[in-house]
C-alpha cells in the first residue's frame, strides 16, 4: 500500500535545534516514512533504534552524484545500514551536451546503487524544463540514463513551477516512478512554496494520476514556510491524506 512520508529537508531548522524531539513530532503527526539524509548526530544504531521506537521507515535519502560514482561503498554505507531502499539526487546543465553526460554519469551511479540493492532516482527542480533543439534537459537526461539504473522522481512541485502539467509528467514516466515529491506553490509573479492543498497544484489531479501509474511513497516537501516548519508539515500531511486517501 502507499504511503506518505515527509522530506525532513521541510523541518531542518526544527531539527537543527532538536533531532531526536523534531523526529518523534513526525511520527506524533502520523508519517510513516521519512526521506533524509543520513542519522544526524544519532549512531546508526541510535538511530535505527529509533525508528523502531517512532515506527518510522527511513526508506529514502537524497545523496550527491559525485560520490555515488568515485566512492559508492562508502556513500551507501550508512543508508544500507538504516535500511534506505531509495536514493535521489538532482544536478543541472546549460546544454544539451551537459543533460547527455549527466545522463551517462546517473547511468554509472544508479548501477552503483543498485549492485548494493538501492534504487537510483533523478529529481527534478525547474530549470530542467529549458529547451534544448527541442527538447528539454528533463528529456534528455531520462532519455540518456539506462531505464534500468534510472527511475524518476517527480517533483510535482517544480514541475508546477516550470510551467509544466505534473499530471502529464507523472504519466509519461509510468513504469519509471516509484516516490514523488508533493509540493505546492502559489501563483504569480512571486510565487511562494505553501502546505500542499493550499496553493495551484491541482492536487486532485496528481493524486488521481500518481495512484493510477501506481507511486509508492509521497514526500512531502516544502522548501520554505510562513508558518512553522512543523504546523505545515502538518497541514500538508491532513490535507494530502485526504486527497490520495491513505
Amino acid at each position: 500500500m502507499a504511503q506518505l512520508g515527509i522530506q525532513l529537508y521541510t523541518v531542518r531548522d526544527a531539527m537543527a535545534k532538536d533531532y531526536t524531539g523534531t523526529l518523534r513530532e513526525i511520527a506524533r503527526i502520523g508519517y510513516p516514512t521519512i526521506e533524509g539524509g543520513g542519522t544526524g548526530p544519532l549512531t546508526v544504531d541510535a538511530f535505527n533504534a529509533l525508528m523502531k521506537e517512532l515506527k518510522l521507515n527511513p526508506i529514502g535519502a537524497h545523496v550527491g552524484l559525485d560520490p555515488l560514482i568515485d566512492k559508492p561503498a562508502e556513500a551507501l554505507a550508512v543508508h544500507k545500514a538504516i535500511g534506505t531502499k531509495y536514493i535521489a539526487l538532482s544536478a543541472s546543465g546549460k546544454s544539451a551536451d551537459d543533460y547527455k553526460k549527466l545522463g551517462e554519469r546517473l547511468s554509472r551511479a544508479g548501477k552503483n546503487c543498485l549492485e548494493r540493492g538501492i534504487t537510483l532516482q533523478y529529481h527534478n527542480h525547474a530549470h530542467e524544463f529549458q529547451t534544448f533543439g527541442g527538447k528539454l534537459g528533463l528529456e534528455i537526461i531520462y532519455e540518456t540514463a539506462d531505464p534500468k539504473y534510472v527511475k524518476a522522481q517527480i517533483d510535482v512541485g517544480w514541475v508546477q513551477r516550470a510551467g509544466a502539467d505534473p499530471v502529464a509528467w507523472l504519466k509519461k514516466m509510468k513504469g519509471r516512478i516509484v516516490t514523488i515529491h508533493l509540493k505546492d506553490t502559489t501563483d504569480g509573479a512571486d510565487p511562494q512554496w505553501t502546505e500542499v492543498g493550499t496553493g495551484v497544484l491541482p492536487l486532485a489531479a496528481v493524486a488521481k494520476a500518481a495512484k493510477e501509474i501506481g507511486v509508492e511513497y509521497y514526500f512531502i516537501e516544502q522548501d520554505t514556510c510562513a508558518r512553522p516548519s512543523l504546523e505545515s508539515a502538518a497541514i500538508s500531511f491532513t490535507n494530502a491524506r485526504t486527497a490520495l486517501a491513505l
